[in-house]
């Protein structure tokens, strides 16, 4: 997942010295992977107001965890583990915390949506077209559970390969194609509920 940079000497010493307590070098590290862990905040919770919240949640986590951090993968890997992880528990208690309903699309906009899906194909839609699709694709991606949201946005959001959504999830590769291929057999079961407005 990380490319080995010319200076991964460099971070393992950053590392070192954050685990022996010194705080300096975790600033750099944060530096270094700040990015991959907004992406992975932003395509699992959707929600940018509350990206930068949740990263600053996960930086302290992994400040406090690093001493446990053993170089079995990859600093960035562990991080992506412990951002994976952290906004899983977030999705979690936001669901079991809101009251529990289905958003649906007005009638006009569900129907226009399913003729424009009929009558073109993906590549042949408009930008318009495409911004309703990618809306309806995100209204689902909301409605469907934790696991599903957070394996679904590795995979289709992060682009990470199986292999490596495995070694971020701490999971068999076998077990992350089967959790990938039900997440979207619900997905596609969600969207068809939605059509016939349930």
């Amino acid at each position: 997942m990380d490319e080995p940079t010319p200076d991964a000497g460099q971070e393992v010493e950053w590392i070192k010295r954050v685990q022996r307590g010194d705080q300096e070098p975790f600033g750099l590290l944060i530096e270094r992977h700040q990015r991959r862990v907004f992406s992975i905040i932003y395509h699992l919770i959707r929600r940018r107001d509350d990206v930068e919240d949740i990263a600053q949640e996960i930086f302290i986590k992994a400040f406090l965890a690093i001493r446990g951090y053993n170089f079995e993968s990859s600093f960035g890997t562990w991080l992506s583990r412990v951002s994976v992880n952290h906004c899983y528990d977030y999705l979690r208690r936001l669901r079991s915390s809101r009251v529990r309903y289905f958003w649906e699309m007005g009638d006009e906009a569900r129907l226009q949506l399913e003729s424009r899906a009929e009558s073109e194909g993906a590549g042949d839609l408009n930008q318009e077209d495409q911004a309703a699709v990618k809306e309806f694709a995100g209204k689902l991606l909301e409605r469907a559970p934790a696991a599903d949201r957070v394996i679904l946005g590795l995979k289709e959001l992060e682009d990470l390969s199986v292999e490596e959504i495995a070694e971020i999830m701490d999971l068999k590769v076998s077990t992350v194609k089967v959790r990938l291929h039900r997440a979207r057999k619900r997905m596609l079961n969600d969207a068809k509920k939605m059509q016939e407005g349930r």
